[in-house]
Order: C-alpha cells, then structure tokens, then sequence
C-alpha cells in the first residue's frame, strides 16, 4: 500500500486562549474535489412530513465534508417543496449548471433519494452524466461512491426502492384523502375565493365573502362578465393578489390586482359557493395535470355555509348555458375556428406587457381578422393598450422576414464557398489544418503527463499538497489546449471549399423555399416570437439569426482580406 503523506502548518498557541506560545501542528487539506452540496425537502403535509429538514441535510453534509481530506465545499444547492419525480427543481438545475461550467466537480447528497425518485432518471444522471463531466458522486447515508467499487450493483436496486416509496406513497395518500372528503373535511386543493381552510374545514372569509354575492347578483342583474370585472376591480383586488396578502406577502409593483372576465367566470361556476366540495377534478399524467370526466368527480353536499343560495346558483347556470348557446347558433357549433388562421398561436405577444395576443373576428363572415392585447382585452382596459393589429398585415411582416432570411443566408453560404475555393484561402484551410494536428499532440503529451504525476503520488513520490497543485496545473493546460482546439477545428470549418451552414436550418429552407404565403410548418421552423408594439408595428424574432450572423460575419472576412 502505497505511503500517505499529510502536510501540516503551525499555529502560535499565543493566538488561543491561555496560549503559552508553543507552536502546534493544524492539518491542512490538500484539496481535490470542490463540493456542491445537494438537499431536497418534499412538501411537509400531516400525511407525509419529512424526517430531516434541509437544514438538518444540510449540516450532515458539511461534517461530511469537513471530516475528509480530499474535498471542500464549493456551494450550497437545496430544494424546499420540490419532489423527487421530476428534476425540474431551481436548485438542481442550478447545480447542473455550475457542474457543466466546472464550478464544481463532486456533488454530495444525504441518501439518493435526495437526488431523485424515478428510477430511470436518478440511474442516467448517476451512470451516465456525472461521469461524461468527470464529477464524483456521493450519497453519505447509503454508503455510495462513484470512485470506489461495488456502488454500482447497490446503486439501482436503492434507486428502485426509492420510485416504489414514491408510488405507494402516492397510493396511501390518495386513499387519506377521499377518507378526509367523505367526512366532509377538505383536505387538498386550492380553497376557494371567498372561504379559509381551519383544521380541514371550510369557513367564509368574512373579508371578501361579500365580494363573492356581489358578484352572484350584478350578474343575475343583467351585467356582463367584463362589466362585472370593471365594478369589482374599484373595490377589491383579484383572488390572486389577495391571497398573496393573506398570506403575508407583499403584491409585487406592475402585479396587475384588476378582475377579469375570466376569473368573473370562474366565480360563478363553482359549486362550492352553494356549500358542496367538489373533489378530484384533476390528476397528474408526465408531469402534467390533466382534467378528469365530471362523472368521476367526488361532490360531497353540506360540508360548509354556503355563500350563495342554490336557486340562484342554478339561474346563473341557465344564464350562463344560454349565452354559450347563443354563441353557438352565430358561429357555429364549435365556434369560429381561429386555428384555422391563428398561424402564430402563443408567439405572437404584446411588446409592453408581454401577455400573448387575443386573436378575434369582426362581421357577420368574420372577415375583419386582427390581434389585440389579451391585457386590454381582459381588464378594465386600464393595464394595458389596445395593440390592434389586422392579420394580414402580422402574416405579411412574418413572411417577408422569413423569405428575406432564407435568400440572404443561401446567397451569403454560396458566396462563402466561391471565396473559399481561392488559392489563398485554401492557404489557410490547411495552415488550420497543421494547427489543430499540432494542437492534437501537444493535447496528447499534456495528458500523459498529468497520467504520470497520479502515479507518482499512487505511488507515494509525492504528497496530496504537491498532487494537487501539480495536477491542477496541467488540468488548466489542456482545458486551454481543448478550448484552442474546438477555435481552430471551426475556423478551419469556415474555410472549407465545402462550407454549409446548420444541417438542421438547410433542411428546414429546403422544404420551405417553394412558399408562396406564411404557413404553420414556417412559423414552426423559423419564428421565435413575434411582438406588436402600440400603433401596430411589428417586430419578428428568428430562430436562426445566430446562422444568419455567423453567415455574414464570414463573408465579410473573405472580403476585407
């Protein structure tokens, strides 16, 4: 076994209390591994509350880490409310981030089940990702390390136990729940605007429950959604921004507090308000939620005071079915098909507020077609502007854009390659040629010997201190080599008498060249996103502008020379 070497300092003992100036030794770490640590806390609730809290994961982590020799902390992720499912959590993902960008290059959980839950995934970031990155991966409590033997046959089986807790989790609490609905408790779901949740129990919010019968009556008065929305919006914030109150939160400055026809809606749709709990409405299918049939809903009758009567409650229905009917029989019984001429769809957005562009129709034929801020439209017209815009004028400036795009990349590509195919920049294509060749050895020799250096320290010729700063060296040598290889192996690209632009954008125009008009296939492929600014002008972003750059960045080289 080959011999270890630790490198001490010395501290005055004059520094300590009661210190008599004797000199003792303190270890110092010879360090090779920066640490990011990693916790996770699921949603506390009465049916499933965390043993650990983050902090406590936490503070097992940095002992960890503090007890070893070869590492120090290099950052602190954690995720509070987030569960092991999915790995679209701000604090892995931020962590993923710093590990690609080499901020770190050990990551430490408390046990995998931090990591993540799902099998598959939790096995390909451990198996596959960490390694292609070069990071070390350790779960304290389960005993697992990336560098030492035996981890892997352990890995999938606990990684398995894991997804499985998670399902049985998820049965036992589902069969909680509908045990809770039956007794009338409400023990999941958003509460209702206009009621709080004590102990399960539903209770009115003496605050805004007024605000809710309000509402009931202005509509059974004659009143319009939008009209309803404008009225409530003088008095009272929108269910959003009150519950941000309730809860003790400040409401963001811009956050629009305004009521909209929608939530109007919402309001007078909800069983609830007769005294009812209407319970799984939803489930989640990927990841996604999904709406369930009505027949399979749980209604439970009585379980709270009510805030409406039922006789009203149902008028309201009545009105309300009424009013769809009514649409139905002037547009036809799916309505008018804006898809079929909405080509942009979410792309197209307001340039102020952001909010996507309502699309709509005009005349008894619908042809007066045209976009308007959905801000505008949903308010008290007061958060926003109209941004009014007719279609064919969007669908004009988009495919002018488009077209336009296609014919300068395509003329600016063939100019690229008749410039290249000149002796002198045939010159440079193999000058970078030699380079990146000579780069390659130079790459190979460095490599070598940084190999080297861990057998001398394998071998104890040198100590952990002299290691790491050693190997830090050359590690910083090839990283610049590899960045000077991937320069020249593109630059060499660019001169090539074969020069193309991305496969991918090639493709793309070739099947759109022959377009007369916009088409969905071209906003698929092209458009980022469109912006309406007030006054109707139009600003189009492309998903290849990056080509179109790079393009003209190139031709301009070979002209200037």
């Amino acid at each position: 076994m080959a011999r270890k070497s630790k490198k001490v300092d010395f501290v005055n003992v004059n520094d300590l209390p009661g210190g008599s100036g004797a000199q003792v030794p303190v270890p110092v770490k010879a360090v090779c591994y920066r640490a990011g640590l990693y916790a996770r806390l699921s949603e506390e609730t009465e049916a499933n509350r965390e043993r650990a809290t983050v902090e406590t994961q936490m503070e097992l982590l940095r002992k960890f880490v503090a007890e070893r020799e070869d590492m120090v902390i290099g950052k602190e992720y954690a995720d509070i409310s987030c569960t092991g499912t999915n790995f679209e959590r701000p604090g892995f993902e931020a962590m993923v981030r710093d590990m690609r960008d080499g901020v770190i290059d050990c990551i430490v959980v408390k046990d995998l089940s931090r990591l993540g839950r799902d099998y598959v995934e939790t096995g390909n970031y451990i198996e596959r990702v960490f390694p292609f990155f070069g990071v070390r991966f350790i779960a304290v409590t389960d005993g697992y390390d990336s560098e030492k033997p035996g981890g892997e046959l352990m890995m999938p089986l606990k990684n398995m136990v894991n997804e499985l807790y998670v399902k049985d989790l998820s049965r036992k609490m589902r069969t909680a729940h509908r045990a809770y609905w039956r007794n009338g408790e409400y023990s999941s779901g958003a509460v209702p605007y206009g009621y709080v949740n004590v102990e399960r129990r539903l209770y009115p919010d003496e605050r805004v429950k007024g605000t809710v019968q309000e509402i009931f009556r202005l509509f059974l008065e004659g009143c319009s959604l939008k009209e309803i929305a404008r009225q409530v919006s003088r008095k009272e914030m929108n269910p959003k921004a009150y519950k941000m109150l309730r809860f003790g939160h400040e409401v963001p400055e811009g956050f629009n507090t305004e009521w909209n026809y929608v939530t109007v809606r919402t309001i007078l749709t909800n069983y609830a308000y007769v005294g009812a709990s209407v319970h799984n409405r939803y489930k989640r299918v990927a990841g996604k939620q999904v709406k369930i049939p009505e027949e399979e809903w749980i209604v439970v009758e009585g379980t709270h005071e009510a805030l409406v009567g039922r006789g009203d409650y149902e008028k309201v229905q009545k009105l309300l079915a009424g009013n769809a009917e009514r649409f139905h029989s002037t547009h036809g019984e799916n309505g008018y098909d804006h898809a079929r001429f909405n080509l942009l769809g979410k792309k197209i957005v307001c340039a102020d507020c952001g909010k996507v562009m309502g699309f709509r129709t005009e005349g008894a034929r619908h042809d007066k077609k045209f976009y308007r801020c959905k801000t505008y439209l949903q308010s008290t017209h007061g958060s926003c502007t109209n941004h009014k815009v007719s279609l064919e004028d969007v669908n004009q400036a988009v495919f002018g854009t488009v077209a336009a795009h296609m014919r300068l990349c395509i003329e600016a590509e063939e100019t690229v390659r008749r410039m290249n195919a000149d002796d002198r920049n045939l010159r440079k294509y193999d000058f970078y040629g030699k380079e990146a060749e000579r780069i390659r050895k130079e790459l190979q020799r460095e490599t070598e010997v940084k190999a080297g250096i861990f057998e001398d320290y394998r071998d104890g010729l040198i100590d952990e201190e002299q290691y790491a700063q050693i190997s830090g060296q050359y590690a910083e040598k090839i990283r610049a080599l590899t960045a000077r290889l991937g320069e020249v192996q593109k630059a060499r690209a660019e001169y090539s008498s074969r020069y193309c632009v991305d496969r991918n954008w090639k493709a793309v125009v070739e099947g759109c060249l022959d377009m007369q008009s916009l088409t969905r296939e071209m906003v698929e492929a092209f458009v980022d996103k469109v912006a309406v600014h007030e006054g109707g002008d139009v600003e189009v972003y492309l998903k290849y502008d990056d080509v179109l750059e790079d393009l003209l960045r190139i031709r301009a080289e070979r002209e200037a020379v």
